[in-house]
């Protein structure tokens, strides 16, 4: 197959085209003058819609495109609503514009996240069916590009929502929960519940998609272990033996206060991630596909 992966030599770009490679032809594109891990590279900022619609027609009998490329949180600043939106959103449009112009994919998969879903104080688990209410400049422009991809691409199409990823490499999730200028902390007994997504189980299910193209399609999934962690959990793994231990009457007083006067989507989504459960379920896929992968794997 010929695997188009955009944003090749981001986190989970780079992971799925070093483990998809041996047996596909892997596209790559980024912003980087040059990436050897892909068989054809192309530097290229995918909000240059000529640009992009060069490489699409240069390789016109794509197979699949898995779409990673994305700007990233960048701690819930509003004042960058306007660049979330044109990369996050309007790449995504030309992406699937020019796919349907000149393609004729057997799944076209975008790679977003339960961001979507927004985050409450007063609902603890989320099902791909829930609606969403995202919040973050970052969350809504993905929330528009699944909304656009769905109303608007005439192929088959796999979304896939992820947690928070990690892997053996890449602890940066597991470290923002647990760590704060360099000390190890927990809210509480450290006993709140979240999901997180081992990076390998993102190939199981994109192995999966590019393996069942003929059976799969326009379909939404939550991707994360099934495991679910506390927080106790990830400090375990950091093998910390100082733990800071801050009442949850203080995470909780910080977000009733941030609720009434400033308003800040940073205090607001971190406060409601230490102080209350935040589970996704991945069912949907995993009765198809054994997610298996924990944080005892890395």
């Amino acid at each position: 197959m010929k695997i188009l992966i955009t944003g090749v030599y981001g986190v989970v770009g780079s992971f799925l085209c070093e483990k998809l490679r041996d047996k596909h032809e892997i596209i790559g594109i980024g912003r980087k003058e040059n990436f050897k891990l892909c068989q054809t590279y192309y530097s290229c900022d995918i909000t240059d819609r000529e640009r992009l619609e060069a490489i699409i027609r240069e390789n016109d009998d794509l197979d699949f495109i898995i779409h990673c490329a994305a700007l990233a949180h960048n701690k819930g600043n509003d004042l960058s609503y306007d660049k979330f939106m044109k990369v996050n959103f309007e790449a995504t449009k030309y992406l699937i514009d020019l796919s349907n112009k000149y393609l004729k994919l057997k799944d076209f998969i975008f790679i977003s996240t339960i961001s979507v879903y927004g985050e409450r104080i007063d609902k603890s688990s989320y099902i791909e069916e829930d609606s969403c209410y995202p919040r973050s400049p970052y969350a809504k422009a993905k929330k528009k590009s699944e909304d656009y991809i769905i109303d608007n691409y005439k192929g088959k199409y796999s979304i896939l929502r992820l947690t928070p990823v990690y892997s053996e490499n890449f602890l940066l999730n597991i470290e923002r929960r647990t760590n704060i200028k360099g000390i190890t902390y927990k809210v509480g007994k450290g006993d709140n519940k979240l999901s997180l997504c081992n990076i390998k189980n993102i190939y199981e299910v994109v192995n999966y998609l590019v393996n069942n193209y003929s059976s799969e399609g326009n379909e939404i999934y939550n991707i994360a272990d099934k495991l679910e962690y506390k927080f106790t959990d990830l400090i375990n793994i950091t093998n910390k033996k100082k733990v800071l231990t801050i009442p949850k009457i203080c995470i909780k007083s910080l977000y009733t206060l941030n609720s009434i006067t400033i308003k800040k989507q940073f205090i607001h989504e971190n406060s409601i991630k230490l102080i209350s459960d935040n589970l996704y379920s991945s069912k949907k896929i995993n009765d198809k596909v054994d997610l298996k992968y924990t944080i005892k794997d890395v």
